[in-house]
């Protein structure tokens, strides 16, 4: 690996066409530990800021992940439905196993916030949900899910336990469901999601909105997915 100084590509750009090159050729195969920035600063002569700025940027495409104390990785990644992640519906399986890990359950005033989304007041009471996406156990998103508790009472913990909330919504309280809308965005991790996910403060991360709603045209929910994008390559599939 080398680097032309002289030249008018700029220092980080390439040192991140190098690391790529490793990646694309198979030099690096997935799951690979790279060098540190400290190593590579020192092979490339430049500066750690310079190396860094060439990593972000291959994890920002997907090329590289990062672990907390633990170094940056070539990405293993698969190509993934979007739909998946923020299904309301049983896609295949009828009673397939869908695995979380609760973090929050507790009745909150809405908040403007919250219930801006739900087109609730603000003193109204919700259902705030949080639970952690894992695949393979390994930690995939955080979903946070709020709901009206006018329309769902008595809702507990349980009814939740590693399965979808249409389940609930239609075997408990027989709502029916007209449709979803989604937004879609990005964000850069905060230290709390970066400890939950497992990732580096910083990182991107993807951030799903979903607020669906009844026959009546009513939303009875809304959930936030913030969710890592070093797994898989996300895609939406039409059908024509």
């Amino acid at each position: 690996m080398h680097i032309d100084k002289r030249s008018i590509i700029p220092l980080y750009s390439q040192i991140k066409k190098n690391l790529e090159l490793k990646i694309l050729t198979g030099e690096w195969v997935p799951g690979f530990k790279i060098p540190t920035e400290k190593d590579l600063a020192k092979h490339f002569d430049v500066s750690m800021i310079t190396v860094k700025r060439g990593v972000l940027e291959l994890v920002s495409k997907g090329l590289l992940y990062r672990q907390r104390g633990r170094g940056t990785f070539v990405s293993k990644k698969v190509d993934k439905n979007i739909q998946q992640l923020v299904t309301l519906r049983n896609l295949e399986d009828e009673g397939k196993y869908y695995p979380h890990k609760q973090l929050k359950f507790e009745k909150i005033i809405a908040g403007e916030v919250i219930s801006k989304a739900l087109e609730i007041e603000p003193n109204d009471l919700v259902y705030a949900i949080h639970r952690l996406k894992l695949e393979d156990s390994n930690p995939v998103g955080i979903e946070y899910t709020y709901l009206p508790q006018e329309l769902f009472t008595d809702i507990t913990p349980a009814m939740f336990q590693d399965d979808l909330i249409y389940n609930t919504f239609t075997n408990k309280y027989g709502v029916t469901l007209r449709k979803a809308r989604i937004y879609i965005s990005t964000i850069l991790a905060s230290e709390y999601e970066a400890d939950i996910l497992e990732v580096s403060k910083a990182d991107q991360l993807f951030v799903l909105e979903r607020f669906t709603y009844s026959e009546d045209k009513r939303i009875v929910e809304y959930s936030k997915f913030i969710i890592r994008q070093d797994k898989a390559n996300y895609f939406i599939e039409v059908t024509l």
